[in-house]
């Protein structure tokens, strides 16, 4: 399992749907967006201060995956 779907029901949250052929009722219901369940990396530089003042800049590679089961908060909470 590679992604998962968010299927909204008139504007609120319906389901998860799995990869493959899955049935939604077109006018009511809709696939909103997908998710990968893939770990995928997040390259950030930060810009920090020493103790000897002195200003560096640091680059950091954050790797983060969503779990099946916290689908939900990861798109209603995490995005935007």
């Amino acid at each position: 399992e590679k992604e998962v779907g968010v299927v909204e029901d008139l504007g609120q949250f319906k389901r998860l749907i799995k990869e493959g052929p899955s049935c939604i009722v077109w006018p009511l219901q809709s696939v909103v967006g997908r998710l990968s369940l893939r770990v995928q990396q997040l390259d950030v530089l930060c810009e920090t201060k020493t103790k000897d003042n002195v200003f560096i800049q640091v680059g950091v590679a954050v790797q983060y995956r969503v779990v099946t089961e916290a689908a939900y908060d990861a798109w209603y909470r995490l995005t935007s």
